[in-house]
């Protein structure tokens, strides 16, 4: 432990006493009290023996931070350099000169609780949190007794080594392979190979940043560049976690690659290259032992992996992986702002740009799961990231930075924040329950929601949306999620589902904002899969957990409105929207599908008699209908020969140039499609009525 100068000049110590303390009050990080023997052995019935401390020079991997004493000695020793009469301070006392913020609250190995008292020299009468930080890990305790202990005291299980003798990595390893065990016939004998050639990298460098960085902006790009450059000299003996997070930016890069572009860069079609990398990343992050890391470095490389597996594995297995994924920020206590730590502005905003992260992927898969979030999201004090650029910031910065007027690309992790705090602000059911439902809430007044809603669309309005600029894609990209999230919540805050099996039905004013809202969704949806103003960048990480729940309420309003223009609308974007997701007409396609298959029939048919009894002319059956009906009613004559399954409108009916993106052909033999359909489609006036209508829709959605 380093002293202030002043303690230097202490009187010496009272005769009998040793100059240092015992071996075991040593090795328990305790007072003694260096009499022979000392108090503490005798209550312990332990052997009390003086041996003399060897210190050596331990390697600091960041340079010490001047305490405010040793500061104030130093301007006082430099004014009287200057002849000016300086009184010595009263309050001057010898602590360390590794700052501590809060005296509840240490950082820093070998910090040590100073408020013991004589009674209790083991520190187990009071608990007090702490945060470990050593060698670029982090370990963060809250309950007795080892949050008061020394830094090398755990409870007797935590890193214990199996009972075969294995070593520490090889047990390790054994644990985190659990969860993701090499991909059969892709277990590569050495990772260093499949570091891309410079070239290479400096391209994925450029895709990284553009398509995949602010979508999920965990890195501090400038420093973690700097550590790969300088690691890939040696990639042999380049740090576990590094290596992990390295092919994690490998395989964000390669998942954000177009097929072509991944075709002349590697010399392989896309999807061979993506499963090159994700299995390299599995391999790494099991090498580093992910399971039971303290390194924020592996838990950046864990999240970045989580995210570009979003769209290939299956939910339920997403909300187990990103459940661990909390359970590592927590244990590390990145649920504790660092500014309550006493840790530096640069790890402050980087612990805060991971949490925010784990927060959004847990969010996401409980909601399209049907679950609550992690209780654990709520225990901290977090606060989110701040809205600025790589550039505000360095490793050596001492305040933090000014945050950015405009778009940067932390503004998506700063809104995702944002919508959790409005979703706080709504009554729960339960306590710590965030979801999208609790807007639903009947007992909110609709002028309530509506004020709550608006002062969000009006912060994200100040904030960003003044600033988009239309050439710029992410920034199209950013106005598209705002105004997105913005019908999100106002759909979610006037959800037909609240008025099921209840005397009070939605009003209609409520019913128009559903619809206005939900059709507006559609638009978004729309925008982005047609890559229209640069967004096909972005278009690899789009999610469509949300686009059924929104076709459902289209087709809900759709069938209670019959007719009018704003059907027409909705019968148009229906087309164009099926026209980027032909999986509906396909023969055996999943029950989510075959669903809205055949509620659009039923709509439709519903639209045309509609419009005979109005006296109106028969609508012309878009193609996209035709198509749905050869697979979800067999028995009706095919459509003629030549004709395209699935073009989903003609040119006179095309206004959003459905035609140019034809689906493919289905044969209209159907026979025995119904027997492999585990889901009978309910009939859509059962949804006012029935809430167990929609819980069987959203168990479906979670499957």
């Amino acid at each position: 432990m380093s002293h202030s100068p002043a303690s230097q000049n202490q009187p010496s110590l009272e005769d009998g006493l040793k100059s240092y303390s015992c071996l075991i009050c040593r090795q328990r990080k305790v007072k003694c009290d260096r009499r022979a023997p000392c108090s503490n052995c005798v209550k312990a019935e332990k052997q009390c023996s003086f041996v003399p401390p060897v210190r050596g020079k331990r390697k600091r991997t960041k340079p010490r931070r001047e305490g405010i004493h040793a500061k104030l000695k130093r301007y006082e020793e430099l004014l009287k350099s200057y002849g000016a009469n300086i009184e010595p301070s009263e309050e001057f006392d010898d602590s360390d000169t590794d700052t501590v913020s809060q005296p509840d609250l240490e950082t820093g190995k070998g910090a040590e609780t100073r408020s013991q008292a004589r009674s209790d020299p083991f520190g187990l009468q009071e608990t007090k949190p702490r945060l470990i930080t050593e060698e670029g890990t982090s370990t963060y305790f809250e309950s007795a007794p080892w949050s008061n202990l020394g830094d090398e005291y755990h409870h007797p299980e935590v890193g214990q080594v199996g009972a075969l003798g294995d070593t520490m990595d090889e047990l390790t390893t054994n644990e985190s392979g659990m969860f993701l065990d090499p991909e059969y016939g892709n277990k590569f004998a050495n990772l260093a190979e499949l570091h891309p050639p410079s070239q290479i990298l400096l391209k994925l460098k450029e895709i990284y940043l553009e398509r995949a960085d602010p979508l999920m902006k965990v890195l501090h790009f400038p420093t973690f560049w700097s550590a790969l450059t300088d690691g890939l000299r040696n990639p042999r003996d380049m740090p576990k976690s590094l290596e992990a997070l390295a092919f994690a930016f490998y395989f964000a890069a390669v998942t954000a690659l177009k097929g072509e572009e991944c075709q002349n860069l590697f010399g392989a079609s896309q999807p061979a290259t993506h499963s090159r990398y994700r299995s390299a990343t599995r391999q790494a992050l099991v090498k580093a032992g992910f399971l039971s890391t303290s390194s924020p470095t592996t838990l950046q490389a864990y999240a970045i992996f989580l995210m570009c597996v979003r769209n290939s594995y299956r939910c339920d297995t997403l909300f187990v992986l990103t459940g661990v994924a909390v359970r590592l920020g927590r244990k590390m206590g990145l649920h504790r702002d660092g500014t309550s730590l006493g840790l530096s502005p640069f790890e402050t905003e980087m612990r805060r740009r991971i949490w925010c992260q784990l927060v959004h992927m847990d969010f996401r898969t409980a909601d399209v799961m049907g679950a609550r979030p992690s209780l654990d999201l709520l225990c901290g004090d977090t606060k989110p990231p701040l809205n600025v650029d790589d550039d505000d910031l360095y490793p050596d910065m001492a305040d933090p930075p000014p945050e950015r007027d405009g778009i940067t690309p932390t503004t998506l992790g700063v809104m995702r924040c944002d919508i959790l705090d409005t979703l706080r602000k709504f009554p729960a059911s339960c306590p710590g329950d965030v979801r999208w439902e609790v807007l639903s809430n009947p007992s909110v007044p609709f002028a309530k929601k509506e004020s709550i809603i608006n002062e969000i669309e009006d912060r994200w309005e100040r904030r960003f949306m003044r600033y988009c600029d239309p050439a710029k894609p992410f920034h199209t990209y950013v106005s598209v999620s705002i105004r997105s999230s913005i019908c999100r919540l106002r759909i979610f805050a006037h959800n037909p589902r609240q008025f099921a099996n209840s005397p009070a039905k939605a009003s209609e004013r409520e019913r128009r904002v559903v619809y206005a809202n939900a059709n507006k969704l559609l638009e978004y949806t729309i925008l982005v899969q047609k890559g229209s103003h640069g967004l096909d960048t972005y278009r690899w990480l789009f999610g469509s957990g949300f686009l059924w729940n929104t076709m459902l309420y289209v087709l809900v309003e759709m069938r209670h409105r019959k007719t009018g223009p704003e059907v027409d609308r909705s019968w148009q974007l229906i087309g164009s929207l099926f026209s980027h997701y032909p999986i509906v007409f396909e023969k055996f396609t999943g029950a989510v599908s075959a669903a809205l298959g055949r509620w659009t029939l039923y709509v439709w048919d519903g639209y045309v008699a509609a419009s005979k009894e109005e006296g109106l002319p028969e609508p012309a059956t878009p193609r996209y209908i035709e198509a749905i009906r050869r697979c979800r009613r067999p028995s009706e004559p095919p459509a003629r020969a030549g004709d395209p399954v699935a073009d989903t409108g003609s040119a006179a009916q095309d206004p959003l140039g459905w035609g140019e993106n034809p689906l493919r052909r289905y044969d209209a033999n159907m026979s025995g499609f119904e027997s492999l359909e585990p889901y009978q489609a309910s009939e859509l006036f059962s949804f006012d009525m029935d809430p167990n209508e929609w819980v069987q829709w959203e168990q479906l959605l979670a499957e």
